[in-house]
């Protein structure tokens, strides 16, 4: 792990050149295939990963095999950090989606890490905080929004990891409706339904084989109104 990959860390950025260099040391790799097992959830947890390449999706499920989606992570994206901070096991599952390569840390380098530098400590929870936001807003969807709003608010955040493009915005990666049904957290059925409004719509669309966002404009005023 380069101190290329390591300035698009959020939350090791903008350490001095010597804390990058010291992270490239203690930094192991491991290489994961295509559908395997990072870690499941409720497993003790002693190391955090960083994505070099490929992508990980995050996730739990149920004993009636319902599943959802917390987020996919690519390249420069970090993750497993919460269990070497408050001691607990895994709070959710994570899944190499295609074939990637991980950077490893360990927790006592960790938490070296944090100890030595201030920084570090505010980056991190800067990136926690917006995860526990991202979660308020999750429950808010589940809580008090329609299935289109619900749709609608999975693409919202989305957005901020695709490109302009065309007056709208192309996501990054591609998804296929069994993926974005986990995270939104239904069923294919009900989210085509979805899906379908949104085109007729002209609010969404596909390029290529990756999701198009003509209007976010339109797309947002989907995510703020509540149920009545």
């Amino acid at each position: 792990m380069g101190p290329k990959l390591l300035r698009r860390i959020h939350f090791v950025s903008a350490l001095p050149p010597a804390e990058l260099r010291r992270i490239t040391r203690i930094a192991t790799k491991q290489d994961f295939r295509a559908g395997e097992i990072i870690f499941s959830k409720a497993a003790s947890g002693n190391r955090m990963f960083v994505v070099i390449s490929g992508r990980v999706r995050i996730f739990t499920s149920s004993e009636a095999k319902k599943r959802k989606t917390f987020a996919y992570l690519s390249p420069g994206d970090f993750f497993g950090e919460m269990a070497l901070v408050d001691g607990h096991t895994r709070s959710a599952s994570a899944q190499a989606v295609e074939d990637s390569r991980l950077a490893v840390i360990g927790k006592s380098d960790f938490k070296g890490l944090l100890l030595s530098e201030p920084k570090l400590c505010f980056f991190l929870l800067r990136t926690v905080s917006e995860r526990l936001r991202q979660a308020n807003e999750e429950i808010e969807n589940l809580l008090f929004r329609n299935m289109l709003g619900r749709v609608s608010g999975t693409f919202h955040a989305l957005l901020r990891r695709g490109r302009k493009f065309r007056g709208g915005v192309l996501l990054k990666n591609q998804y296929s409706q069994q993926e974005l049904a986990d995270m939104v957290g239904t069923t294919r059925e009900p989210l085509s339904r979805a899906l379908s409004t949104l085109r007729r719509a002209q609010i969404l669309d596909m390029h290529h084989g990756l999701y198009f966002i003509r209007d976010p404009q339109r797309l947002a005023e989907l995510c703020h109104p509540l149920c009545p």
